[in-house]
């Protein structure tokens, strides 16, 4: 790899820290998960904002950093006006749905189906819902091992090896501690992941001269798309954004993982700021995640050569290892873990909340103590990470032929809005009854099929064409990716609405409906159970932060002493210094406050 570093010793000395102390705060919560509703619901004690960064980490994960960084990579701003859909979406969900999923009261995302629609229902939901989720988490995955791969640099570490290790450790971390741990480790990895990143958005600024290095750098780039500064851009047009926003909106208000964190909260006023905190948090995001891979298009090719335009799917590690001293290139390895860990557990945790509440539980052993559905949660949390890491081989081979993110909305343009459209149905309308739902379910599914079987058929058959015919290309793909989820949300907003006008409701149904519906009509009350409290996660996330920012520091004196580079020591001293203060501050906040959590 000309031009860039690998892992060294103290890049590993800092992931491995990383990986002990998120064991330790895993360790630390098990001792607070007593019954299910612990585990799958942190008992409904969360404070809006914990709640509202790990929804945050829970929507992206390393595939983010991959794919977004690919696409700015080569085709410029547009990655990051694509990536801002997710700004007025969670408008959105502050306004229409997020004190709805707090009202509906449920352990798990599909706990109110039975309720509202019927046995039925809700079980085809579970079986439908859980390949759409897995096929998303195996792309995970898949983009966790590219980012891995090329920073161990080691040619027995192949991209097979590197999604194995990933998903090995996923499971492991989603077994410890339930979604107390995954609500606090989230907020420990939301520093590191800021941290890491921002340190290398300000090092690739300095590198390429500032902005006005960086525009001058651009527009002296051959070969740069004619488009590469302009908010939207060939392939990745308006209608492309259009889509894309409505994907987005159906995602991020009826996915399972995510919803979920409005579960975690007392009340519905929480519900709204953990809304807003996402939103925040969305736009400023990608300003600071994509910049390096946008300073890359210009900065890389000047020491790796012109071979690097073929690497976009590894630009964002190549400009890591280009830029970042030792020691921080493993504090950015750890942040892009934070993301996928983040996203991966709470996937996880839900998933297997939906196995264990929605399928054992009701169907199989209603029975079953607390105790026992705490054993099969985590036994299904293995059984789902096996299954995810399967599934991330075999769309390894989907990568030759599109963009991950052509992948990524394929799956969920194709497959989510008969999954979602009817969750959401059931919380907004009153007429969509179960016959709807189910209608809807089949005419989204069907519509996703065969419009996704038709379009490899096409892509077969011209596959000379599309190499060299932009248009064709664009039809076949974006283009295609676009209207197909256009016409599989009409499919399953038919469904839902002629399968509803068609059938009769039973008498049962009505009166099960009526009630879930008048429940949702009124604003919820504060659900903190008695004898419950609000677990402050000021204590422990401070004393792993000042662990880590030690062992960063250590790491710059150890570096200053054997003479390596100066930059080297300052900037491993100055963030590991930072780390140890952020951490040494929220002890303080901790000691100094009974309850800091409940504000």
């Amino acid at each position: 790899m000309p031009g860039t570093k690998i892992l060294q010793a103290p890049d590993y000395i800092v992931l491995l820290g990383y990986f002990v102390i998120l064991i330790f705060i895993g360790v630390y919560f098990r001792k607070y998960i007593r019954e299910a509703k612990d585990y799958f619901a942190a008992g409904a004690a969360v404070p809006w904002w914990l709640s509202g960064v790990s929804l945050w980490m829970a929507s992206f994960s390393a595939t983010l950093f991959v794919i977004y960084s690919q696409i700015a990579f080569k085709y410029g701003l547009v990655a990051m006006v694509i990536a801002w859909a997710g700004v007025p979406v969670m408008v959105v969900a502050r306004l229409v749905f997020a004190h709805r999923w707090r009202r509906a009261r449920v352990m798990t995302p599909l706990g109110f189906m039975e309720q509202r629609y019927s046995r039925l229902v809700h079980q085809i939901l579970v079986w439908t819902g859980l390949p759409f989720r897995l096929i998303d988490n195996g792309l995970r995955i898949l983009a966790t091992g590219i980012f891995l791969a090329p920073a161990i640099g080691q040619k027995w570490f192949t991209l097979e090896i590197s999604m194995v290790v990933v998903g090995l450790i996923m499971i492991a971390y989603s077994i410890l501690g339930g979604q107390w741990a995954v609500l606090v480790t989230d907020f420990f990895q939301f520093v590191i992941l800021c941290l890491a990143v921002l340190t290398l958005f300000v090092l690739c600024l300095v590198a390429v001269g500032g902005f006005g290095g960086f525009l001058t750098g651009i527009r002296s780039t051959p070969g740069l798309p004619p488009g590469f500064l302009k908010p939207l851009s060939p392939p990745y047009d308006l209608f492309y954004w259009i889509m894309f926003a409505l994907v987005t909106l159906l995602s991020y208000n009826a996915s399972w993982g995510l919803v979920q964190k409005y579960n975690c909260v007392a009340t519905e006023k929480d519900a709204g700021k953990v809304a807003v905190t996402m939103g925040v948090l969305s736009f400023i995001g990608p300003l600071i995640f994509f910049f390096p891979a946008l300073a890359a298009r210009s900065y890389l090719p000047k020491f790796m050569g012109a071979g690097v335009l073929d690497r976009s799917d590894e630009i964002y590690v190549l400009m890591a290892l280009k830029i970042l001293p030792a020691g921080l290139v493993g504090l950015l390895v750890a942040g892009m873990f934070s993301a996928t860990l983040s996203t991966l557990g709470n996937e996880y945790n839900v998933l297997s909340g939906v196995l264990t509440k929605d399928f054992y539980h009701r169907m199989i052993r209603p029975d079953a103590d607390e105790k026992r559905l705490m054993r099969w949660g985590r036994l299904n949390c293995a059984i789902i990470g096996l299954v995810t890491l399967g599934i991330a081989f075999g769309l390894k081979y989907l990568k030759e032929a599109f963009n991950l993110i052509d992948i990524m909305v394929k799956i969920f343009g194709g497959f989510g809005p008969a999954m979602m459209l009817p969750l959401l149905a059931g919380l907004l309308f009153k007429k969509v009854n179960s016959k709807g739902a189910l209608a809807g379910v089949i005419a989204g599914m069907l519509s996703g099929v065969l419009l996704v079987v038709l379009d490899g058929v096409l892509l077969g058959i011209y596959k000379d064409r599309v190499a060299v015919d932009p248009t064709l290309s664009y039809w076949l793909k974006q283009g295609w990716i676009s209207a197909s989820s256009g016409v599989n949300i009409l499919a399953t907003i038919l469904g839902m609405v002629i399968g509803s006008a068609l059938s009769k409701t039973p008498e049962d149904e009505k009166k099960r409906a009526g009630e879930f519906l008048a429940r949702m009509s009124v604003p919820g009350e504060p659900t903190i159970e008695p004898g419950k409290t609000r677990r402050s996660p000021f204590g422990i996330v401070g004393i792993g932060l000042m662990i880590y920012g030690g062992i960063i520091a250590a790491i710059g004196g150890f570096l200053g002493w054997q003479g390596q580079a100066r930059e080297a020591f300052l900037l491993n001293f100055a963030v590991g210094a930072a780390m140890f203060l952020a951490g040494f501050l929220l002890k303080l906040l901790k000691s100094g406050r009974r309850s800091p959590a409940a504000s």
